[in-house]
């Protein structure tokens, strides 16, 4: 029996996308056999002291993301100011942070390093270039960037100059935009969708109505399905309210992830339709395969997880972030579904999809995502090239 290989996975908490992705690697590779797969948010183990934002305004750059990008909505000006604070904070700290992560992972002699994290990547592959001149045998570990955004907002973004790693993408112009970049020609791979756990694989449940009744729903009324991210906006509580003046002839599930406070606000609301207040759980899929409507940020991953599911789509704009705006712009192209900006513009989107569910105008048809199926072969396709260019370590 030979030896598990050991993979690395770089990840971040700021957004649920980074971990999520990470977390089903995990579950993915280990659960062949063949790997032993390692975590590491390198911005809370390695370089936490690093961080100019905590220095300067006592919170952590994953904190002020979550907490105030996020959660309070500030993804204009605000959130392009915080980018760019970031990126000044990575290029005056490269070298002290290379030095970090190439210590780190000379302790952690990984045969393969994957990043599922934006901004920080030449960073974490100038490190694996220092791991790999150690030692003729590990000359060829390879690099991996897995994009878990819909495509790169910004040049070198995701992919840093270089034709030192390997791109893994689940969407069309993720895959075309790595593509235009030479140094990247033949190196990069495309799977039917973004990274999901494989928890969602398998599409809607074949009964619908049965799903809707083991959550206590109505078998036979329509299901909208309210989530704004892992960390729950305030924003769902804006159109939760708004929602109560069309009191649509639907039952409504709000997701509200990390965020108590805001479950606590909904759970106290008097509502005239059937509700459910659902803190953090990890049984989307359960109530994703209930509903049909989903309306939430244009976050690529729980777009991803409804598209899955074959849910009607209404996206916030106010609550895009700029690197979320290829999704509002895929959904509304490809008739997926629709985005609003303001309350009135929802009431009236609300109203039109309820109506085209109901009445069976244009059904949605599920998006099947096949990409947790692919990946070990894909992870094994790279570990492979590794071998033959001399210097994989067992």
């Amino acid at each position: 029996m030979t030896d598990r290989k050991h993979v690395v996975v770089f990840y971040t908490v700021a957004g649920g996308g980074h971990v999520a992705a990470a977390n089903a690697l995990k579950e993915i590779l280990e659960g062949t056999g063949g790997y032993r797969v390692t975590l590491v948010n390198p911005y809370v183990e390695l370089v936490a002291d690093l961080d100019l934002w905590q220095r300067f305004t006592g919170r952590t750059g994953e904190e002020i993301y979550n907490e105030s990008i996020i959660r309070d909505g500030k993804t204009g000006l605000y959130c392009l100011g915080f980018y760019a604070g970031g990126i000044l904070n990575l290029r005056l700290t490269h070298r002290a942070a290379q030095r970090r992560v190439a210590a780190w992972l000379e302790e952690q002699k990984p045969d393969l390093v994957i990043s599922v994290i934006p901004l920080s990547n030449r960073i974490v592959f100038d490190a694996l270039n220092d791991y790999r001149r150690q030692s003729p045998g590990r000359a060829a570990v390879p690099g991996v960037v897995l994009i878990t955004d819909w495509t790169e907002y910004g040049r070198h973004i995701w992919f840093p100059r270089g034709a030192d790693y390997f791109a893994i993408c689940g969407t069309g112009e993720a895959y075309r935009r790595a593509n235009r970049y030479p140094s990247l020609s033949g190196r990069v791979f495309r799977t039917q969708g973004l990274l999901l756990k494989p928890s969602f694989q398998g599409g809607p449940p074949e009964d619908k109505a049965a799903a809707k009744a083991a959550l206590g729903l109505t078998p036979d009324k329509p299901v909208i399905c309210m989530l704004y991210g892992a960390h729950g906006g305030w924003r769902m509580r804006d159109m939760a309210l708004a929602l109560k003046d069309l009191a649509p002839d639907a039952q409504v599930l709000f997701l509200c992830g990390h965020n108590q406070d805001l479950a606590t606000a909904l759970a106290a609301t008097d509502w005239p339709f059937p509700t459910q207040v659902v803190g953090f759980t990890r049984e989307v899929p359960r109530y994703l395969g209930a509903s049909d409507l989903f309306i939430g940020k244009p976050g690529p991953g729980g777009v991803s997880e409804a598209l899955s599911y074959g849910l009607s789509l209404l996206l916030d704009r106010t609550m895009g972030l700029p690197q979320e705006a290829p999704v509002v712009q895929w959904v509304e192209r490809t008739g997926a579904g629709a985005s609003f900006r303001g309350p009135r513009e929802f009431l009236d989107r609300v109203h039109r999809l309820l109506t085209q569910l109901t009445q069976g105008i244009n059904p949605p048809k599920p998006h099947p995502n096949t990409a947790s199926l692919e990946i070990p072969g894909i992870i094994g396709a790279i570990l492979e090239w590794g071998e033959g260019h001399g210097g994989v370590t067992a």
